[in-house]
């Protein structure tokens, strides 16, 4: 009796939560507290089960060619991967540049909104991205992206070069910031391994 009341509760949760401010703000307050304790190893992760789950999509469910499906899967992707490059980036960058400027009060906080506007924003937006995927993925999963087949869109070839200028200062970042390919690549770890909180 008690389980079958619980899963009428939870029924009706599921089919009002839109409705519901609580839920939302709820929502909003755990997305910004994920987004500042983890690390980019786990939004790594995240759109690794995103290219996954879209995969699935245009190959089992809409059964399109291979072409069609990387097209997809790319597209969809896009702004995840160039925001979690951007974060990569930004992290280097200020992880070493701490080191190099004197820490005066406004060097510090202007570091702090470097690394808000960088870093949390990023995976702010890739972690809600993703909740409201999971949220609507019956939806997801039957809508194939608007422009598949079709050439690039302007916004698409901008992202494109920012993804690209941006993989260019991060890759350069040892010979422009003046330090040893060693710490560049441990910076790079302790930011992209999942279990580094």
């Amino acid at each position: 009796m008690h389980t079958h009341t619980a899963l009428l509760a939870l029924r009706r949760f599921a089919h009002a939560h839109d409705e519901l401010p609580a839920f939302h703000a709820g929502y909003l307050v755990l997305t910004v507290v994920a987004a500042a304790l983890l690390n980019l190893g786990a939004f790594a992760l995240l759109i690794a089960a995103h290219i996954s789950l879209d995969l699935v999509k245009y190959r089992e469910v809409h059964h399109l060619s291979w072409k069609h499906t990387l097209e997809g899967t790319a597209r969809e992707s896009l702004i995840d991967i160039f925001l979690l490059v951007m974060a990569l980036t930004f992290s280097v960058y200020l992880h070493h540049t701490i080191g190099v400027v004197a820490l005066s009060g406004v060097v510090r906080a202007d570091l702090s909104v470097a690394r808000i506007a960088g870093v949390f924003l990023p995976k702010f937006e890739i972690l809600h991205r993703f909740l409201e995927m999971l949220l609507h993925v019956g939806e997801h999963m039957r809508t194939l992206h608007v422009r598949l087949g079709n050439a690039l869109a302007s916004g698409e070839r901008l992202l494109l070069f920012l993804l690209v200028a941006t993989l260019i200062l991060l890759i350069a970042a040892p010979a422009i910031l003046g330090i040893p390919t060693s710490a560049f690549l441990a910076t790079v770890a302790h930011e992209m391994i999942p279990w580094r909180l």
